[in-house]
This record gives structure tokens, C-alpha cells and sequence, in this order.
């Protein structure tokens, strides 16, 4: 009887003790890391891919306030502020920052993109040239308007803006 006893006793230590890795099931060699980034640590991960892939000497901002101030005293001509937006715009699709495509559902983005199909529409039958918004950029591009706000408010009123839900 202690024979088999001590015969257990070593199988058993056989079984528990540690090997060179052999005979380990594994479903792959590879581990893929997800780096989920919250909103809160976007001016950080954005200062941080311009300091360390762009070049500059960004200070470690305390919010998105205090990096927009950083980032406006950078320029001194036209051309550096230009190359400085380039720079901008590579670290924020890089890391996928302030990106209303990649929160937002699609049944939410085909939504908006109808309702700003249609607010386009209306206000380019109100004289006001606007482009109409594209499905990978459901929003209304109103930046290159050469009217005022003021004058363009109540346009956008009449077309509907701001008495549903096109309003974000």
C-alpha cells in the first residue's frame, strides 16, 4: 500500500511541477492590447504625439483649454501655423481623438446625415452656399460662410435647425 502511495505522491509532483512551457494549450502566440484613451486624456495623448512624433516641446497640459493655449503661442508666420494644424490633424485621426463617427451609432449618423441633407438643401434655397455633409462627416460644414452669425441664425431657423432634434 505505500508503494502506491509514493507512486501517487510522484505522479502527482510529476503533474504539479513546472516545465519549459511544453505541453501548455495555447490559442495563439500573439496578445493584441487595446488601448482604450478617455476623453479627459486627449490633450495629453495629443501633446504627447506631437512631442515625441512631431518634435515639438509641449508642456504636459492640466485640459483641452490649457493645450489650445499652448498650441497658439507655437506659430509665429503662416507657414508654421500651417504645418502646426497638419501636425495637429495627423496626431488626432492617428489616435482616433474627438471623433463623433467612431462614438455615435450608425442608425444615429444616417439620421443626421438625412436631417443635414435636408438643412443644406433648404439653405441653399435661402441663397446661403453650403456643401452638402457626407456620410463619413454627417455634420453641416458652416465654417467657409462668408455671412455673419447674426444673419444666418434665423435662416437657419426657418429651415427647422433648433426646433428638433438636428440640434447637437
Amino acid at each position: 500500500m505505500k508503494k502506491v502511495n509514493l507512486l501517487f505522491f510522484i505522479l502527482f509532483l510529476s503533474f504539479c511541477s513546472t516545465s519549459s512551457g511544453s505541453g501548455i494549450a495555447s490559442l495563439s502566440d500573439d496578445t493584441t492590447t487595446t488601448l482604450v484613451i478617455t476623453e479627459e486624456d486627449y490633450p495629453i495623448v495629443l501633446t504627447k504625439c506631437l512631442n515625441e512624433e512631431k518634435g515639438y516641446n509641449l508642456v504636459t497640459p492640466f485640459d483641452i483649454e490649457d493645450l489650445k493655449t499652448n498650441i497658439g503661442q507655437l506659430s509665429n508666420s503662416k507657414e508654421e501655423e500651417l504645418q502646426l494644424g497638419e501636425d495637429v490633424n495627423y496626431c488626432i485621426n492617428k489616435y482616433n481623438l474627438w471623433s463623433d463617427s467612431s462614438s455615435s451609432n450608425p442608425e444615429e449618423l444616417a439620421k443626421l446625415y438625412d436631417q443635414n441633407l435636408e438643412l443644406a438643401k433648404c439653405l441653399r434655397e435661402k441663397g446661403i452656399n453650403v456643401p452638402d455633409p457626407s456620410q463619413q462627416e454627417p455634420k453641416l460644414d458652416l465654417s467657409g460662410l462668408t455671412k455673419s452669425k447674426d444673419e444666418i441664425t434665423p435662416l437657419l431657423k426657418e429651415c427647422g435647425y433648433g426646433e428638433s432634434e438636428y440640434e447637437k
